[in-house]
């Protein structure tokens, strides 16, 4: 079941939903432009392949006038108005992510929006932002009691629940995003198969974003930063490499991390500029490291069991093909949401800049100490967290898609 889901979102092969209709759709520049207004989609590269897909796959004329809904009550043979006598499919996903950031304000402005308006109401997604339902463990654990059908996840709700995933995490494994993009979409059926494995179905993979260490002290040496109240987060990666730095990181829970700044708790956070901001947490720090030290990416996933269960009320398929609407729509979008991330990164740093934060560059001397404790945190966890295959792909496709920067 699970893989059926997978199998039918693949974008490289257009899957005819509708099988009577031989429509050869036009793109009319017009309704690229009024369909990227309606669902607020700034590049116009993706809202005209999002159109041209929507047009082939189901059969539709004018997707500013038409909505998938109706060809799917085609499909099986009954009208909206029965469909719409069923109860709704919600999907209500919880997040760690801030209001007002990009993970959030794209979900809101373009994605929900999307979902509700195509399907007339019939499948429907609430955001809960913020951590008002608690980490990403809390929410796996509300999502296996049928308390919540999704998540927004940080590298601590992936690895959690797709713990080989935790490769992507590694210190140090990537130099920009272009390395990052290239090897999460060339190994998207990879990552497609693990979280399938474990019982999810993966909707879009963004960025949480690159992690720089902030610290409220001028530091200037990995012997400098031994000194400091480091904390940890966001699972075992993060812990393994502090240690092999000889760093013995304090456990904060992410509700927690503010307090524990403005209380002195600790005095280091490595996390991603965009949540820095976000939950004003730079405030109470002065100085950040460069280059970065991780990269995270966030999953937006479902619990398959609780989807199921929703769609037992519907014609048999219906929810099938409601969800992969979900997913297609997400893997065509994914692009700009990635994009609004990155520039909102950037946007932070400068923020931070203007606000009297400096960044430290660190030195080559303990650059080469915080790369051979990458190495080791990669040797130490190979077969333990994710296995040997798994990694030296990774490796292979990140340096296929763009050579390592000499430091």
């Amino acid at each position: 079941m699970i893989k059926f889901f997978r199998e039918i979102c693949f974008l490289v092969v257009i899957i005819t939903v509708v099988p009577s209709v031989t429509f050869s759709a036009e793109i009319n520049p017009h309704e690229v432009a009024t369909f990227a207004s309606l669902f607020k989609i700034k590049n116009m590269k993706v809202a005209r392949n999002i159109v041209n897909e929507i047009k082939k796959k189901y059969g539709i004329k004018d997707v500013t006038k038409e909505r998938i809904i109706d060809a799917l009550a085609k499909k099986y043979n009954t009208s909206v108005e029965q469909l719409q006598k069923i109860e709704p499919i919600m999907i209500n996903i919880g997040t760690l992510a801030p209001a007002n950031t990009p993970w959030i304000k794209d979900a809101i402005d373009t994605v929900i929006p999307f979902l509700s308006w195509e399907t007339r109401g019939m499948v429907n997604a609430k955001i809960y932002a913020g951590g008002v339902m608690g980490e990403d463990a809390d929410i796996l654990r509300k999502m296996h009691l049928g308390e919540m059908q999704g998540i927004g996840a940080t590298a601590q709700g992936v690895m959690n629940a797709a713990p080989e995933l935790a490769v992507l995490n590694l210190p140090l494994l990537f130099d920009n995003y272009n390395q990052v993009d290239c090897v999460m979409d060339g190994m998207r059926g990879d990552i497609d198969n693990i979280f399938e494995k474990h019982g999810y179905i993966l909707v879009g993979l963004i960025h949480t974003g690159f992690f720089y260490m902030f610290t409220k002290n001028d530091v200037t040496s990995v012997e400098q930063l031994k000194q400091q109240k480091v904390m940890t987060w966001f699972g075992k990666v993060e812990r393994t490499y502090l240690n092999e730095l000889d760093i013995k990181p304090i456990p904060i829970a992410v509700p927690d991390v503010l307090s524990s700044l403005q209380t002195g708790i600790v005095n280091v956070d490595t996390a991603p500029p965009v949540w820095m901001l976000g939950v004003q947490a730079f405030l109470y720090l002065r100085y950040f490291l460069t280059p970065p030290l991780f990269y995270s990416p966030s999953a937006i996933f479902l619990d398959h069991n609780q989807i199921e269960k929703q769609g037992k009320r519907f014609p048999p398929g219906f929810s099938n093909d409601a969800i992969a609407l979900f997913v297609d729509f997400m893997r065509m979008y994914e692009p700009e949401w990635r994009s609004d991330i990155v520039a909102f990164e950037k946007q932070s740093i400068g923020a931070f800049k203007k606000e009297g934060l400096r960044d430290i560059p660190i030195s080559d001397s303990d650059m080469k100490i915080m790369e051979a404790a990458a190495k080791a945190t990669a040797e130490k966890l190979e077969g333990d967290v994710y296995p040997a295959a798994l990694y030296n792909k990774v490796i292979q496709q990140r340096d296929m898609c763009s050579p390592r920067k000499k430091r």
